[in-house]
């Protein structure tokens, strides 16, 4: 079931600039490279370890000034300029000196070393400029929370009017074709959605719409979502008996809800107020609620299923960002989840993800909300599962394969989710994810 959720890295060896009088006995700067560390636990942390390659052997200088106070960096700014950056400590060993330093360094840094360090009293300084894996945006998503800065995105909703379009097959037809255009999928991928939806059953799912939003899942990640609902890939071994707009039994106030037919057929209701929504929100519940198969359910299971809805979300925005600003009740949500996503993730803050993420203390910024990540938002919007996990459900297993084949990792349990958090991250295309964020109208948190 989908609850409401709003009320609540480049290698390069550059050249050395010296600087001031040269020092014949000072060794020669050769490269610099920064990782960001990661803890015994596995998560990311706020700091970097940079490695400092010379052409001989270095031995420091004794004396009263501390060895790592001959370094610092210049760090690039997301606003223009660069920050003057200290080192925590050095230590030296043969040609290597080792750094750290509180701060996840982004492509554009530059190392200075003074020349005062090898040599007592020589001037000068060496330049070098540090390889990283982070550009200056993603440096600044690995370490704070982004917010919304267009009010409108999260405004009341309001339900648009249902127009004769909404139910015309031809309308809908083009309006998928549209989709799949803008998109830039391929013809291959736009022939195999448009012969989907010329040839799905109207008995089984009436509205055009809905038909043009579930066709439109080829070519995704949640593209096993059709097989699903439609075949027999799935717990029950037939297709569903009804996908349509309707009010979810029992639970008015769920967008979306999977219930059973006599026999043990799926039902999938989607409320009826997002009949006239886009395509683009009927897309990613009919990604989620085809994961729910069988009848027992979990946190673990709603994370996830929410999880898969929000990156599905994030790559249509990116790809038409006026999904974003239709004001109604499935934009809304979908777009306080996106914030929610884009400020969560454990092992990649600088993606998305699941847990919380280092230095990011509310994944809502700039609400009342106190959720510290997207997984603590979802636990809350579902009080009454109390189950922590329950059995892989076959849909949300052949997500994790398209996905873990895209992040070239080995396939986990999808409701796993410290594995699925770090899976998301992976796969998230840094690209998608900066226009997301920019469709989204969001920014750093200052």
């Amino acid at each position: 079931m989908r609850a409401p959720l709003a009320a609540l890295a480049a290698v390069a060896v550059v050249g050395v600039v010296a600087c001031g009088a040269p020092a014949a006995s000072a060794p020669a700067l050769v490269d610099a490279r920064a990782e960001r560390d990661v803890g015994s636990d596995g998560a990311a942390r706020l700091s970097s370890t940079i490695t400092v390659h010379f052409a001989s052997d270095v031995h420091p200088v004794s004396g009263r000034v501390p060895f790592a106070s001959h370094f610092e960096l210049s760090v690039p700014s997301l606003k223009g300029g660069a920050e003057r950056v200290l080192v925590q400590t050095a230590t030296a060993s043969g040609r290597v000196v080792t750094l750290t330093v509180d701060r996840v360094l982004p492509q554009g840094t530059t190392l200075k070393v003074a020349r005062s360090a090898f040599v007592p009293n020589a001037d000068g300084e060496l330049q070098v400029e540090v390889a990283t894996g982070f550009t200056v945006a993603s440096a600044v998503l690995a370490t704070k929370a982004v917010r919304f800065t267009d009010p409108s995105v999260v405004a009341d909703p309001v339900t648009a009017p249902l127009k004769p379009e909404d139910r015309d097959p031809a309308v809908q037809r083009q309006a998928l074709k549209s989709l799949l255009q803008k998109r830039a999928a391929s013809a291959e991928v736009a022939d195999a959605a448009l012969a989907r939806y010329d040839q799905m059953s109207a008995e089984i799912v009436p509205s055009p719409k809905m038909r043009a939003a579930l066709a439109a899942l080829t070519g995704t990640f949640a593209e096993p979502a059709i097989s699903s609902l439609l075949g027999g890939d799935n717990c029950t071994g037939g297709p569903a008996s009804l996908i349509a707009f309707q009010t979810p039994p029992e639970a008015p106030e769920l967008m979306a809800r999977v219930t059973y037919a006599i026999g043990g057929p799926r039902i999938l209701s989607i409320s009826p107020a997002l009949e006239s929504d886009r395509i683009e929100h009927i897309m990613p519940l009919l990604a989620h609620e085809a994961i729910h198969c069988d009848r027992t359910d979990s946190r673990s299971e709603e994370a996830a299923s929410l999880a898969f809805e929000t990156f599905l979300y994030l790559q249509l925005i990116a790809a038409d960002p006026s999904v974003v600003h239709t004001g109604t009740v499935a934009a809304r949500e979908m777009n306080v989840d996106a914030l929610a996503f884009i400020n969560s993730g454990r092992r990649y803050p600088e993606s998305v993800g699941i847990l919380p993420s280092p230095g990011v203390q509310r994944a809502l910024p700039g609400t009342d909300s106190k959720f510290g990540s997207f997984g603590e938002l979802v636990a809350a919007a579902y009080p009454g599962v109390d189950t922590a996990t329950s059995p892989d459900e076959s849909t949300a297993v052949a997500y994790v394969a398209r996905l873990a084949k895209v992040a070239n990792v080995a396939p986990q349990s999808p409701f796993n989710i410290r594995y699925l958090d770090e899976l998301l991250g992976q796969a998230m295309d840094p690209n998608v994810l900066q226009r997301a964020i920019a469709a989204l109208a969001a920014v750093p948190v200052d």
